[in-house]
């Protein structure tokens, strides 16, 4: 059976990564990412690709995204959400419309594009979600109040969508990287004091003593999305080089 799936987040890093991969192993995708670069990645997929510039924290494009998927192929039958955004600096020096925006987009845009997906999903008897998370939804990190707060939002609506809808044929799973070489690294690095410094202490933190590939990233999603991981339902996987294991 042919997959129709949503990629959020899919102009750049982990979700374009994730749509060329699951572009390779057949499926139908529509990608969305307020970043108008979204189009070239689609175009470049071909035909069974397109694009949608939309901001995920605003219902009505969601619905409207889902909407254009169930039109163009009848169903959908996937969703995977890497869409983020992340500022930087301690709780007492956040703004609230810092505040604000990563949580819309990070934690409502998660719930918004599951909320509308699993409408479809119930129609066609089943579905599969992955929400990207991270470390900073495991652990506290120092400068990411909003961020770490987002993602720890997503994790828990995660567990929620798995226990609501298990039973309904619906598997909704999280999967929490640690440092992932894509220009949001690349953008936090440089906000630093000294980013060289920086990176050299990010990848001591991972016990494999390295910062990942987007497409190694990319590899567990679509396993976790897909019939491999059929029992797997309510899962936080940690795609993390073991940084959260000491």
């Amino acid at each position: 059976m042919t997959q129709t799936t949503i990629v959020t987040g899919a102009a750049s890093g982990i979700g374009a990564a994730t749509a060329a991969l699951l572009s390779a192993r057949g499926h139908r995708l529509l990608l969305l990412d307020a970043d108008a670069a979204v189009l070239e990645v689609a175009a470049g997929l071909g035909e069974s690709a397109t694009a949608r510039v939309a901001d995920v924290s605003r219902e009505e494009e969601v619905r409207a995204a889902v909407a254009q998927a169930v039109d163009r192929w009848d169903t959908l039958t996937g969703l995977v959400n890497c869409a983020a955004t992340m500022t930087t600096g301690p709780v007492a020096e956040t703004s609230l419309d810092d505040w604000n925006r990563v949580m819309a987009v990070n934690a409502t845009g998660t719930f918004l594009l599951a909320k509308h997906a699993i409408r479809e999903f119930l129609r066609a008897s089943g579905g599969s979600i992955v929400n990207l998370s991270s470390i900073s939804g495991r652990v506290g990190l120092p400068d990411q109040p909003a961020y770490c707060a987002s993602k720890g939002a997503v994790t828990q609506l995660s567990r929620q969508i798995a226990a609501e809808y298990g039973a309904r044929g619906i598997r909704c799973n999280v999967v929490s990287p640690g440092s992932v070489e894509t220009p949001q690294l690349r953008r936090y690095l440089a906000a630093q004091d000294d980013p060289r410094a920086a990176e050299r202490a990010l990848v001591e933190a991972h016990p494999v003593r390295r910062i990942a590939a987007p497409e190694e990233i990319a590899a567990t999603i679509a396993f976790v999305l897909g019939p491999e991981a059929s029992f797997i339902n309510g899962a936080d996987i940690a795609a993390d080089g073991g940084y959260t294991a000491v």
